[in-house]
């Protein structure tokens, strides 16, 4: 028995330092980007709308999980020490808070975008008034936090006494973790598909509304376009391809680890498998950002003006010592 866990051991040391780098490297990106993001809504007025609302939420149950859950992760596999069970049920809860807040707020998104284009603008409107907004978002985290108090209460003391770690993938479902993990599992599963469903849709009826309709529609930038003389085949070209990466990007990233969670359930799965699902999923914190951001120009107006400003500080500050020298000599 001892060499068989020694063996078992040995052979996950190599994936277990693929995780560790992987995570570092996601952290290290994640928490950059969502901050940045964050940043420039909280700093210029144009970008506080209701549609950026949304994009804020997510990117900060993203930050969460790059700058908290993800570090911690690391230094657990790097260590290999087995955590309690109090430490191990609390940050399998916040990871799950984290990770259904995030999919929700894209949800969320695809819903407002769908709204905003394919409605009359009184109704926009009138669905996404200040308070109503503030309600979405606020349930967004509400309903997770519901659903995970079931699985809270009903936890009991488990002593995981191994000779070797598990590698902390979340995900796994070992014979050394208790059946309760099943629950998260079931539901994480649940809320991928769920939500997965919805951003297809939304995203394909306003593909279909703009398709057919004489009003031509920046997706990612929210601009409508009235009163086009013409069809303007590369914009619907480009528009197509716009949504086609929003949605590629999210199913790529999210249903390799729902279905895989399904599937290990009543089957095991290659641990390969396994791994290459999970770290999939884990790159949407750190795509979020970019996908709703990249071809809105007011986000990169803001992000040119900060930059110009910091390199303006760096060359005025740069400039003083000479500034002064000058004066000192002067007669």
């Amino acid at each position: 028995m001892t060499n068989i866990t020694s063996g078992h051991c040995e052979s996950h040391v190599g994936t277990k330092v693929l995780v560790a780098t992987v995570y570092s490297l996601l952290s290290v990106s994640g928490t950059l980007a969502n901050v940045l993001v964050i940043y420039l809504v909280c700093s210029f007025k144009k970008l506080k709308t209701t549609s950026n609302a949304f994009i804020v939420n997510g990117c900060v149950s993203d930050l969460l999980v790059c700058a908290f859950w993800m570090p911690q992760e690391v230094i657990l596999l790097s260590t290999g020490r087995v955590e309690n069970h109090t430490y191990r049920v609390f940050m399998e809860g916040v990871f799950f808070l984290w990770m259904t807040v995030s999919l929700l707020s894209h949800a969320l998104i695809a819903l407002n975008r769908f709204v905003m284009i394919t409605k009359l603008p009184t109704v926009y409107h009138t669905v996404y008034q200040k308070r109503n907004t503030e309600w979405m978002i606020a349930m967004a985290w509400v309903l997770p936090l519901a659903f995970l108090l079931p699985w809270l209460f009903g936890q009991r003391p488990h002593e995981i006494s191994l000779s070797c770690p598990q590698l902390r993938l979340y995900v796994f479902l070992e014979q050394e973790v208790p059946i309760s993990s099943t629950y998260t599992a079931i539901l994480s599963a649940v809320t991928v598909l769920s939500q997965t469903a919805i951003v297809l849709h939304c995203y394909f009826r306003i593909f279909r509304k703009v398709q057919i309709s004489l009003k031509r529609v920046s997706v990612l930038n929210f601009q409508v376009v009235h009163n086009l003389p013409c069809s303007c085949p590369r914009k619907d070209k480009r528009l197509g391809l716009y949504v086609l990466i929003v949605c590629c990007v999210f199913a790529l990233t999210t249903e390799p680890f729902a279905w895989s969670v399904l599937y290990g359930l009543f089957q095991p799965l290659p641990r390969t498998l396994i791994t290459g699902s999970w770290l999939l999923f884990c790159l949407l914190f750190v795509l979020n950002p970019f996908i709703y951001t990249w071809k809105n120009e007011e986000f990169r107006r803001s992000f040119r003006a900060i930059v110009g400003v910091e390199l303006w500080k760096n060359t005025a500050i740069a400039a003083d010592p000479a500034v002064q020298t000058i004066s000192q000599n002067e007669p």
